[in-house]
């Protein structure tokens, strides 16, 4: 899922220089070694000059030359009249190189790994329960028939969008966020002054029992149009409570995500293989604690 989800993410925003799978799978293998490193200071902070430090700096430095090499191929090869993309944005109003390559490399980062994430655990909790799996797979009949899933009829997917989102908060894919406090105030008797940073942790918000009973339940019917309207605009934050600057890239992952749903949902059937036991790994984003094997039948 994380291949895929990256591969998409690379060639829509990126273009076409990543069709080639060596490339994508090269970028995911240096990519993971920089991410292990990312978490693991989370509570162990190396010396700069540690092995660890050097294998960073080294996947790092490699990523950041093919994101180089990338953008350098496209301005030498721009984007024909109406088919600009996301890359074709940032070199056009980046003049600095290095925010350039930091910029395009954070974008390509947001398309992919909380969707990779995103994808893994849906298709877990849809391989453990059939009938939500069932249910899913009839709307997909009911509502696209044979037509493919696009701009025009993707909100038409209710139950698999609210498939979708209790994903999202069951799994706690985004344990939290993190910005800058846009102006003075106080919680909890605690004063909180203009430009503090500031961690939202919107898994606790997710998994709070007095807003989602049995939080540990897989019931996309919370997400129903009835029962939404009986919770806190705020209850539900996935992208973060920044108003219009949450993640940039949060149509683009549900695009993402119903686009592969539909597509196999119609095709196959999906089980988990007996005897595995699932259990989240809470970081920057959450991760299952082992590979998810699943098998699948034909339709």
């Amino acid at each position: 899922m994380s291949a895929y989800a990256l591969k998409v993410a690379l060639l829509t925003l990126m273009g076409d220089t990543f069709k080639d799978d060596k490339e994508v799978l090269e970028f995911r293998r240096l990519y993971d070694i920089a991410w292990f490193e990312t978490e693991k200071q989370l509570t162990d902070v190396p010396e700069p000059d540690s092995q660890r430090m050097k294998t960073f700096k080294d996947a790092k430095d490699k990523l950041y030359k093919i994101i180089k090499r990338t953008l350098e191929h496209r301005k030498k090869n721009p984007a024909k009249k109406g088919e600009l993309l996301l890359i074709d944005i940032l070199i056009e109003n980046c003049q600095d190189e290095e925010t350039l390559l930091a910029d395009t490399f954070t974008f390509v980062i947001g398309g992919f790994h909380t969707t990779g994430n995103l994808l893994t655990w849906c298709f877990y909790f849809l391989a453990t329960h059939q009938d939500i799996q069932d249910k899913v797979q009839k709307e997909i009949k009911s509502v696209l028939g044979s037509d493919d899933v696009d701009h025009t009829n993707i909100n038409d997917l209710v139950y698999l969008r609210q498939v979708i989102d209790e994903t999202l908060r069951c799994a706690v894919i985004a344990p939290w966020g993190a910005r800058f406090q846009d102006f003075d105030s106080e919680l909890g008797g605690h004063k909180i002054p203009k430009n503090t940073p500031v961690i939202h942790a919107l898994g606790v918000t997710q998994q709070d029992e007095a807003i989602w009973p049995v939080p540990n339940r897989f019931d996309p019917d919370r997400f129903s149009e009835e029962n939404s309207k009986k919770r806190q605009s705020l209850a539900f934050q996935p992208f973060g409570f920044a108003g219009k600057r949450i993640c940039p890239g949060y149509r683009f992952a549900y695009a993402e995500a119903t686009v592969c749903f539909v597509t196999l949902l119609r095709k196959f059937k999906f089980n988990m293989v007996e005897g595995q036991v699932i259990t989240p790994v809470h970081g920057l984003v959450t991760h299952p604690s082992e590979e998810v094997w699943i098998t699948i039948d034909k339709r």
